[in-house]
């Protein structure tokens, strides 16, 4: 793993770890002062214009991005791409997506999918909740998962 990049956008930031020619993890944090402007890759620029965009409130349509999916279960991959489909300012349960990957038990194994998802964002596991919409579980914490579905208009701020 290498060449760490930062991408900045709102609040907020990527900071994008390589595999190569991959991005092997993307990290969400909170903005700092010592982020960087300087996109020294044309896919992270491309993030950067979709996240500026995304922190505005806008439905977002990430860019193609070389994401390296190696090491990554069946089971996990099975998650991620049901996960991609729910769209900005929608939510699902941790068990509404085990339902949908055929696994509807397994709420649990779902959420450490979530935990370990390496491209948050992108696979947007803040858009799953606990049941009755209790926050739960993420990465970057709970702050920033409240932050990021009342930027989607799930929750209010008052909502929490």
């Amino acid at each position: 793993m290498q060449n760490f990049e930062t991408v900045v956008g709102g609040p907020f930031k990527l900071i994008l770890t390589w595999n190569d020619c991959k991005i092997a993890r993307m990290t969400l944090a909170w903005k700092g002062t010592d982020d960087r402007d300087d996109y020294r890759s044309p896919e992270a620029g491309k993030l950067a214009a979709a996240l500026v965009a995304y922190a505005a409130g806008e439905n977002t349509a990430w860019p193609e991005l070389p994401l390296d999916f190696s090491g990554i279960r069946p089971f996990t991959l099975d998650v991620l791409d049901e996960l991609a489909k729910v769209s900005f300012g929608h939510f699902l349960t941790y068990g509404e997506l085990a339902a949908r990957v055929g696994s509807p038990k397994a709420a649990h194994a779902v959420g450490q999918v979530m935990a370990k998802n390496r491209f948050p964002l992108i696979f947007p596991c803040h858009r799953v909740v606990g049941r009755g919409m209790n926050l739960t579980g993420y990465g970057p914490g709970l702050p920033m998962k409240k932050m990021l579905l009342e930027l989607e208009g799930v929750l209010t701020a008052s909502s929490t």
